[in-house]
């Protein structure tokens, strides 16, 4: 009865939306409170928030056969240096995050996170970030501060989504590469030429991302140099980008030849590509391919390829809705492999691989549902293939 009752509860709501479809923040469940959201908004402070819930359930070969059941709050919150009286073209910005349930334990081992949603382990409210952005004209900024680099690829087309949007294994959302951690302190800066945008960072290595606003310790365990660039051009009259970036760590790590010692220098070098196949205005089905080669000792990776498709739901006459279907491989350390081969254990470390088909149907524009499915080969030996399946609500206050 109470899952009969729930339409009717909500009905109000999507009429709601739909009669103030043009009134400022029309597109967040609790609206613009008065006119004083809109008010604080123009003396420099901006407040938003997201609940998600994920259920995820182990369709076939986990051992555990479990299903999980997740929440996750994330507040939101910007001041505007300008409006605020203080100085132009400034921004402060911080996440706080709560996290509750028990998530990704469906006994196998992998480097990819199924519910990246809950890649934290944390039952405390957390800082993922705090940090500055300065826009110097339109074509340069800089960012400095504790980064979410989940929250960076937010409006990312593919590759991104923030963990509550898009795919929800971290393969896909934010694709791991040895060397950038979730959440960082360091800088980054952005500069456009043209058609190419060429990014520059420097940060600690450090994933301090569920550790709040700890900012002690700064570059103990070494830093990382990042420089990529991406350009935009046309392709058979089709949008389409080309980018490449490299990596480089002085972090220390293990070194996986003996396991018994530590290995210093690490590097990531990655090309992405995206082709638009189908384009018609904002209606788009996108290829997305993305390569990149790793030093594997004592980088745990020595190369990973992810791609897919995406794109929105045109042919279902709901643009609105958005899709996706991605392969990740993850061809891990062979230094580690080999090690680990060596050992009496009675299993082996191989590479990793899965699969993942998504969609989004965006009831109001506060109120999206995800349908998820994921097959991943677990990278022990021992451990059979899963099947997941998941759904996904996301609501936007």
């Amino acid at each position: 009865m109470k899952f009969l009752s729930l339409p009717f509860c909500l009905a109000p709501l999507f009429l709601s939306s739909l009669a103030n479809a043009s009134q400022p923040y029309s597109d967040t469940l609790t609206g613009d409170w008065g006119g004083n959201r809109s008010h604080i908004k123009d003396n420099g402070l901006s407040l938003d928030a997201e609940y998600t819930n994920v259920y995820q359930s182990a369709v076939s070969g986990s051992p555990s056969n479990s299903n999980e059941f997740t929440h996750r709050f994330d507040l939101f919150a910007a001041l505007d240096t300008e409006n605020a009286g203080l100085w132009n073209n400034g921004t402060f910005r911080t996440q706080l995050i709560y996290l509750n349930g028990d998530a990704n334990d469906f006994g196998f081992s992998s480097l990819s996170v199924p519910n990246s949603a809950h890649y934290a382990d944390s039952s405390s409210p957390f800082f993922s970030s705090l940090y500055y952005t300065h826009k110097f004209d339109d074509n340069t900024n800089l960012l400095f501060g504790k980064i979410d680099a989940f929250e960076l690829l937010r409006n990312a087309p593919f590759y991104g989504g923030a963990t509550r949007h898009g795919f929800m294994n971290i393969a896909f959302s934010a694709p791991p590469s040895g060397v950038t951690p979730p959440s960082f302190i360091g800088g980054i800066l952005n500069h456009t030429i043209g058609d190419t945008r060429i990014t520059a960072m420097i940060y600690d290595p450090r994933d301090r991302y569920a550790d709040n606003l700890g900012f002690n310790d700064w570059f103990d365990d070494g830093v990382n140099f990042s420089l990529g660039a991406t350009h935009s051009f046309k392709l058979f009259d089709r949008s389409s980008t080309f980018g490449m970036s490299g990596t480089y760590s002085t972090e220390e790590g293990v070194d996986y030849s003996s396991l018994g010692e530590t290995a210093k220098y690490k590097y990531n070098i990655r090309a992405q590509a995206t082709h638009n196949i189908y384009e018609n205005n904002d209606d788009t089905i996108a290829v997305y391919l993305r390569a990149a080669a790793a030093d594997g000792n004592p980088n745990i990776i020595d190369g990973t390829f992810v791609g897919g498709l995406g794109g929105n739901a045109f042919f279902f006459d709901r643009p609105q809705d958005q899709w996706g279907a991605g392969y990740y491989y993850y061809n891990l350390s062979n230094a580690l492999q080999n090690s680990i081969s060596d050992l009496p254990l009675g299993a082996e470390l191989k590479d990793e691989q899965g699969f993942e088909i998504y969609y989004a149907f965006q009831a109001t524009p506060w109120l999206t549902f995800t349908a998820d499915a994921q097959y991943v080969t677990p990278a022990v030996s021992t451990q059979s293939k899963v099947a997941l399946f998941g759904l996904r609500t996301n609501i936007v206050f």
